[in-house]
């Protein structure tokens, strides 16, 4: 699929690539930028030989947030529109945190507002140096939390930081982003390095990278370790009915995995 705004590439036959696609306002957030990922993310829900997902962004930049250029005066809206569209511009995040299988970002440049977001949403984040992440809409008298952030953010990085950054919309550099534990890797080629994790993905049986994905969001808000493990025993349960580890185990004896854990 290929909209003006997003680019959905089957670059491998279990691997997409989807590229927010508006270099010239550093992939700015629009009316056709949230379509066209809708769209995208649709397409993707759909397909049952898909392993892994990358979102990056085109040109020199992820996700600047909003076009502010493309936005009406707010407050000249009727309540009701408003709160439509920002439903509508939030659940991109929800979708991408709930795709069945892994989506990694590769963020190549400055990620901020809804796009710092959709960063956090993605299961896995590489960076470039140059890219950074801010949640800037603070800085221009809305909430800093949006599109998921004031949840995602905390998870991924504890209360303290993900208050720090939602508060004050200052930038976090790759560097830092990656001692924080944000981001997994700082890559000169972002996108390289997000598609070598997706074929590391791709290469384990697809339901149990379902079933592990799954569990990261559901015990994600588990009040006990107890109901973390109640959880975990249950998909452990449901995952070897599959056939999935007898073929695995079978490889292993034969020395097909030469008794790797790596």
């Amino acid at each position: 699929m290929t909209s003006e705004a997003v680019r959905l590439e089957r670059v491998e036959p279990e691997l997409a690539l989807v590229t927010l696609n508006r270099p010239e306002r550093l992939n700015a957030i629009d009316d056709a930028f949230v379509a066209g990922l809708h769209d995208a993310l649709s397409e993707l829900e759909q397909d049952g030989d898909l392993r892994a997902v990358v979102l990056t962004g085109a040109g020199r930049g992820f996700c600047a947030g909003a076009d502010l250029k493309a936005t009406p005066a707010l407050a000249t809206r009727r309540p009701d529109a408003l709160y439509a569209g920002q439903q509508r511009l939030a659940e991109l995040s929800v979708r991408l945190h709930e795709l069945p299988v892994p989506v990694i970002a590769a963020v190549n440049g400055p990620a901020a507002g809804g796009g710092f977001a959709l960063a956090a949403a993605c299961d896995l984040r590489v960076a470039a140096p140059a890219a950074h992440f801010s949640a800037a809409n603070v800085r221009i008298g809305i909430s800093g939390g949006e599109m998921g952030l004031s949840w995602l953010l905390p998870q991924a990085l504890g209360r303290a930081r993900a208050a720090e950054l939602l508060l004050t919309g200052r930038r976090l550099p790759a560097v830092e982003a990656l001692a924080w534990g944000f981001v997994s890797r700082v890559a000169d080629d972002a996108v390289a390095e997000a598609f070598g994790l997706a074929r590391q993905i791709a290469g384990n049986p697809p339901f149990g990278v379902r079933l592990t994905k799954e569990m990261l969001r559901s015990t994600a808000t588990a009040a006990t370790l107890r109901e973390a493990v109640l959880l975990e025993n249950r998909t452990q349960v449901l995952a070897a009915l599959t056939g999935d580890i007898d073929a695995a185990m079978q490889d292993f004896r034969a020395g097909g995995l030469d008794g790797r854990t790596d």
